[in-house]
């Protein structure tokens, strides 16, 4: 199969996030190039962007395959898969960034327990992203696209619950964000 351009853009989101991560894990950045509020406030735009995108694309998603319209699933597919290069990759790129800027002001990633826990959460999410609901998305689409209902409504399943699993550690995530207090040091 061809990754669509979407996927292209997710992979290298993905790659660019887990460089910045393993870079943060080793004390990189070390300066924020913006003032401290700054960052909190982009970090906490990305994070409704992102997780935003995540709650609601499978919904409208969702609410197009029970219309039964065709033409109208293939759109919310293609458009879901779009809503990937627009709101959830920038809205990835938008949290990470800033959030190792923030991180860095509080010693780095390393001197906070609850950070390090974060950072391999995030890890195994994307490893589970690129490994298991890319796949299934660019199947789903392509399905869609095909107008094989069937096809699209198996793809979703499975597209909806690996989906699912993934926000399992962008929720503990955020968990981790708002209490500062690891979960399981």
């Amino acid at each position: 199969m061809a990754w669509s351009r979407s996927a292209k853009v997710s992979i290298v989101s993905n790659v660019v996030l887990l460089v910045g991560l393993v870079a943060a894990w080793y004390g990189l950045p070390a300066a924020a190039p913006l003032p401290y509020t700054v960052h909190k406030l982009l970090h906490i735009v990305g994070v409704v962007i992102f997780m935003g995108n995540l709650v609601a694309g499978p919904l409208w998603l969702w609410l197009a395959y029970l219309q039964g319209d065709a033409a109208l699933l293939k759109w919310a597919a293609v458009t879901l898969s779009e809503a990937d290069i627009w709101l959830t990759t920038p809205g990835v790129q938008l949290t990470m960034w800033n959030g190792l800027w923030l991180a860095a002001a509080m010693g780095g990633v390393a001197g906070q327990p609850w950070l390090r826990e974060a950072v391999v959460l995030v890890v195994i999410a994307a490893a589970l992203s690129l490994g298991l609901v890319l796949p299934l998305q660019e199947r789903m689409v392509a399905r869609a696209a095909a107008g094989d209902r069937d096809g699209t409504r198996r793809a979703m399943i499975g597209w909806s619950v690996w989906g699912s699993v993934v926000m399992v550690p962008f929720s503990l995530v955020g968990w981790l964000m708002v209490s500062k207090a690891p979960l399981f040091s």
